[in-house]
């Protein structure tokens, strides 16, 4: 009878979990580098041209190896590799190290694809694009948003650097091209994810004299402090409760160790603009499937699933293994200080159950393992 009852807690959990939105680190590196191109390893989305997803830049996800991104980049599925794949719209090499926060939606429905088409096309300079959809139409300032560059449909580059806007004359929400006088490529496509399901939470953040540091706004939301492994994605909404200030700058996200809080930066490193407002949209990060993540340590875990141990292994010492259970409690935590690439944990005292295993290495790389208990 007990038996019963774990497997449908376990069942039930599992679904809760399968049903909310998720953000995948991904890191572009050697092996998975072609040229301008970065291409993403993910059970989700690999095989699927239609899978529901955005992403951003992130500086120090996870506490890993920072690297500056300064580059207008988007999404493009591979019908050829059948995964999808983030790449510079000017041809500029990816970074090698450059980070991103990719999300992926858990109801298709919550990311549209929107076509810039000569129909949709405004402005004095053609710099703006009008979005038709029921959850925008009307509703100032309506859903919270984010969009990102999407080559597919019409094989469209488009190396502008863009935001919202709600335009209250038609009532439309509106993409601008920030620069606001160069013209959106006709049939340039964009990922625009809507509000989200399942999310942590969904706020606006506002930059200030009172929160900028040079080339970086402080967000202070109680989800983000203190956690520098949350993921969020973001996009600049110009015109929101009055805050009209363009944003001509790729901005990317990174935690803040000293003030324990995350930050949104230029990636150019000029001084962030004053009065700009970006909608935030935080949800858990993936940690069942991370193969590209600080992979560079060939960290492993065996056996899996395990009963009364598990062995780790690394090839840098081992600085720190956290476990936690499906509901992201920690049950186990431990530090080493003898550089040790091997480390046998127990897991007979832990229930029957899956677990995410986080290990860091004295470099400072992460991995983050799904392990089972029989």
């Amino acid at each position: 009878m007990n038996q019963i009852v774990f497997t449908f807690l376990l069942v039930c959990c599992l679904n809760f979990l399968t049903a909310q939105d998720k953000i995948y680190v991904h890191t572009a590196t050697a092996a998975n580098i072609s040229g301008h191109i970065t291409y993403i390893d993910h059970p989700d989305l690999n095989n699927h041209p239609n899978a529901a997803i955005v992403f951003c830049h992130v500086w120090n996800p996870n506490g890993m190896t920072a690297h500056y991104n300064n580059n207008v980049d988007g999404l493009w599925y591979s019908s050829g590799h059948h995964k999808w794949a983030i790449y510079n719209e000017d041809f500029t090499p990816m970074v090698d190290g450059a980070h991103f926060f990719v999300y992926i939606a858990s109801d298709p429905n919550d990311v549209i694809t929107h076509i810039a088409t000569p129909s949709t096309i405004s402005g004095s300079s053609n710099q703006v694009t009008t979005i038709d959809d029921p959850d925008f139409n009307n509703q100032n300032p309506g859903p919270y948003a984010v969009f990102s560059h999407y080559y597919n449909p019409h094989s469209v580059y488009n190396t502008n650097l863009d935001g919202f806007y709600y335009k209250n004359s038609t009532n439309r929400r509106q993409i601008y091209n920030e620069d606001n006088t160069t013209a959106i490529p006709t049939n340039a496509a964009y990922k625009i994810l809507k509000n989200g399901s399942g999310v942590i939470t969904r706020f606006t953040h506002v930059s200030n004299a009172a929160n900028i540091t040079g080339d970086f706004t402080v967000i202070d939301n109680p989800n983000l402090n203190n956690n520098p492994d949350a993921t969020f994605v973001f996009s600049h909404y110009f015109g929101i409760s009055g805050h009209n200030t363009f944003v001509p700058h790729k901005i990317s996200a990174f935690y803040a160790g000293s003030l324990h809080k995350w930050a949104l930066y230029t990636e150019d490193q000029t001084p962030f603009p004053v009065d700009a407002a970006f909608d935030i949209i935080v949800a858990n990060q993936d940690l069942a499937a991370v193969n590209d993540i600080a992979n560079v340590e060939n960290i492993k875990l065996y056996p899996n699933p395990v009963t009364t141990k598990a062995i780790i292994t690394a090839e840098q010492p081992i600085n720190q293994i956290s476990i936690n259970n499906i509901l992201e409690q920690q049950v186990k935590k431990s530090v080493y200080k003898n550089s040790q690439k091997q480390i046998e944990v127990q897991t007979s005292d832990l229930p029957k159950g899956i677990y995410t295993v986080k290990v860091t290495t004295t470099t400072g790389a992460k991995q983050v393992i799904k392990m089972i208990k029989k």
